[in-house]
């Protein structure tokens, strides 16, 4: 048996559900979730229910312990062998995890994750309404890229304003400009968690081959609140994809079934460039 702690929002909670799941394919075992951060006021919801109807959560006194000692504890605890991410890299160690393990981290690189399997994990569960269907139907239909713009706690925060790289739109620019060269009509799908600033800020017209190719925008603002997942599968639905350095788009990038796509990723995702992931990113992903 492996468990796996929660942590942080629906981009983070499926970079930890892909890590432990793909371990315990390999173990040939089962795998639970710690879902106490969920109980904290200050946590983000427990979003995994939009692909999984079974929680797979394991409670007890145990793991409120073994979460609130974690400091002060080395390698086991009560019978459980404990991991602790160090870094934000991929860890080889993770690969000699045993059975009967309590891991924690975020686990943000694809080399944890066996493709194959994740991608029948994450099926969304909840078929699109209307109006994100028609647009589902228009991206198949087009040169569609999804654009990625994430501002709020990134700006708002100052714990995340000074560790998290702020991307300016020459980042953007350099990647519509790979992009619209290499399909016909592109049409851009913009989704920000502030879309109103990127409509009154971004000069989509900065990007030479965009203006020439007569670039359609598209911003995408309806899907709010407990719905806000169903952005994700927008992106995934493009036929490439512009992300940020979060994880939410990320995944948008990775769920992207095109056989062609052309993902295009921030290579610098921290400002401090020490922090900076080297294999955060699948090789084909084209970094910037």
């Amino acid at each position: 048996m492996l468990i796996m702690r929660y942590n942080g929002g629906l981009g983070n909670q499926m970079f930890q559900y892909a890590a432990v799941a793909s371990l315990a394919d390999k173990l040939n075992t089962d795998f639970y979730f710690d879902c106490d951060f969920f109980n904290q006021t200050y946590s983000r919801p427990y979003q995994i229910n939009i692909f999984q109807d079974e929680k797979r959560e394991i409670k007890g006194l145990k793991y409120k312990i073994l979460w609130a000692s974690r400091k002060y504890l080395k390698n086991d605890f009560f019978g459980l062998h404990i991991y602790r991410e160090n870094d934000f890299n991929w860890e080889k160690r993770f690969e000699y995890i045993q059975n009967n393990t309590y891991i924690y981290g975020f686990f943000q690189s694809h080399k944890y994750i066996n493709e194959e399997l994740i991608k029948k994990h994450f099926v969304f569960r909840f078929e699109p309404n209307e109006h994100n269907l028609s647009i589902i139907k228009k991206m198949h239909s087009e040169d569609s890229i999804s654009l990625h713009i994430r501002r709020g706690d990134y700006i708002q925060k100052r714990r995340y304003a000074s560790v998290y790289n702020h991307l300016d739109f020459d980042y953007y620019s350099k990647a519509l400009e790979i992009l619209a060269d290499k399909v016909d009509n592109p049409v851009l799908y913009v989704f920000s968690d502030d879309i109103d600033w990127v409509r009154e800020n971004f000069n989509f017209n900065g990007c030479t081959k965009c203006v020439e190719k007569s670039a359609r925008v598209e911003f995408i603002s309806h899907n709010k609140g407990a719905d806000s997942w169903e952005d994700m599968r927008l992106m995934s639905n493009c036929k490439h994809n512009i992300i940020a350095n979060s994880s939410f788009s990320w995944w948008g990038g990775y769920l992207n079934s095109n056989p062609e796509k052309i993902v295009i990723a921030p290579g610098k995702w921290f400002q401090r460039i020490e922090n900076n992931p080297d294999d955060l990113y699948p090789n084909d992903w084209v970094l910037i």
